[in-house]
């Protein structure tokens, strides 16, 4: 009579890539946090071209009230 090797119908290398949640709940996480990694650089990118105008206009009137009225 054949051995018991639990639920899992698979074995060996016939297997499908995730053997149990474990390993499944890791790659997930790692696929989740490498596009976390893109999607933060791509708004900081976005989040930097878009504060530039704000920040030279501060600098434009600072230079204009440092000079004081003619």
């Amino acid at each position: 009579m054949g051995e018991w090797r639990g639920y899992w119908p698979y074995d060996g290398q016939n297997g499908p890539r995730f053997r149990n949640l474990q390993s499944l709940s890791r790659e997930y996480l790692t696929e989740c946090s490498r596009e976390r990694a893109k999607e933060m650089t791509v708004f900081a990118l976005v989040a930097l071209t878009s504060a530039w105008p704000v920040i030279y206009m501060v600098i434009t009137v600072v230079k204009l009230l440092s000079k004081g009225r003619p």
